[in-house]
């Protein structure tokens, strides 16, 4: 229960962090904590994995909206 509820507040808090900031920015910031610690290639395999399941996203809503279904 209490594991559920700390989830929820880190993933409003990060949706707000994108909101407010905007995706580049975020990005950009979590990056740069990343080479701090030392887990650059873990951030940037997230965020390439991040990335291109957005554009999937994207591009199946594209195609579902445009064909009418």
């Amino acid at each position: 229960m209490m594991g559920s509820i700390i989830a929820g507040i880190l993933i409003i808090i990060v949706l707000l962090a994108l909101l407010g900031l905007g995706w580049d920015t975020f990005v950009s910031g979590v990056k740069k904590g990343a080479d701090k610690v030392g887990i650059t290639p873990i951030v940037q395999r997230a965020v390439e994995i991040v990335e291109n399941g957005t554009q999937n996203i994207v591009s199946n809503l594209r195609q579902q909206i445009f064909s009418g279904s």
